[in-house]
């Protein structure tokens, strides 16, 4: 019988189902894909390096984990990209994942696996944002393979069910993108914008977010010395504490209501970087809520 993999390794008291306030959610899914393939062994690889892990947090110095962590069956990948959107909404639905008592954090697959969870937490929340750290803008209407629902049309997508789409690190983006959305490239905050006024960046994300937010963090968001083992790798990416800090300000500040960390493509032959990176992430945003409900 094969052993469940969960992320982390805690004892039972700390990983039940009904009293756990973070729920990780495998997606193994890359249907929709238009470059590297991996995505979908991204779930596994970050729960198998998740227990190596140290389990306090550097910066609070007391355990990320305290307030238990669930980790949910795979959801098995579908024949097509309409079945997986349709297949994830009913399991979103199913769980009850969007409610006040718990974090849903979802683990991809390529990015198209966010447009349902979005969806889905939009009818829950209907003055939704989405904040997205991505590489790429993923506007175009479509775009094969996975056509409405391919990786790179997945905040199309988005706008379709909320208002308001605050979309950082974007480095990468297309003709149709500008011709589509004006308002949304010309507010793109650059890994530049960053780099160069990150006290800046940090309040335009505050002022133009609502107070939920659903998060999506594609790991090419990072400079691929951070996290080379993804799908559609970018330089010029941002850097691990400029992202983890502005992660930190958000969830402190608003209503984060789930959070999905997609497109890790594990690289093999021993080099782990991306899906312990994609852990550590997780890890750290489970150390901004620990600290702000301690707070409350």
């Amino acid at each position: 019988m094969t052993t469940k993999k969960t992320f982390l390794k805690l004892d039972p008291e700390f990983c039940a189902e009904e009293t756990a306030f973070f729920h990780i959610l495998p997606i193994p899914y890359e249907g929709a894909v238009s470059f590297l393939g991996g995505a979908a062994r991204g779930p596994d690889a970050i729960l198998d390096v998740s227990d190596q892990m140290e389990y306090i947090d550097e910066r609070y110095k007391k355990p990320f984990w305290s307030r238990g962590v669930y980790t949910h069956e795979p959801i098995p990948p579908a024949d097509s990209p309409e079945q997986e959107v349709a297949r994830i909404e009913q399991v979103a639905r199913r769980l009850d994942l969007f409610r006040p008592e718990r974090l849903p954090i979802a683990l991809g697959g390529d990015h198209s696996v966010s447009a349902p969870l979005i969806r889905v937490a939009a009818e829950k929340y209907p003055k939704l944002s989405v904040l997205q750290f991505d590489a790429h803008s993923d506007l175009r209407d479509s775009y094969e393979p996975g056509g409405k629902n391919s990786h790179a049309s997945v905040m199309a997508r988005a706008l379709e069910v909320v208002d308001t789409l605050v979309q950082v690190g974007i480095r990468s983006f297309s003709e149709e993108d500008l011709d589509r959305f004006p308002q949304q490239v010309d507010n793109f905050i650059t890994p530049d914008q960053v780099e160069d006024n990150f006290a800046a960046a940090q309040r335009d994300i505050l002022e133009r977010t609502s107070e939920y937010v659903y998060l999506t963090i594609d790991m090419d968001v990072f400079d691929p010395a951070v996290a080379p083992g993804v799908g559609t790798p970018e330089p010029g990416g941002m850097t691990w504490r400029q992202v983890t800090r502005l992660l930190e300000t958000v969830v402190a500040a608003k209503r984060v209501v789930g959070v999905d960390v997609v497109e890790t493509a594990p690289l093999g032959g021993g080099n782990i970087l991306t899906e312990y990176a994609a852990a550590r992430l997780v890890a750290k945003i489970m150390t901004a809520f620990e600290r702000k409900l301690a707070a409350q």
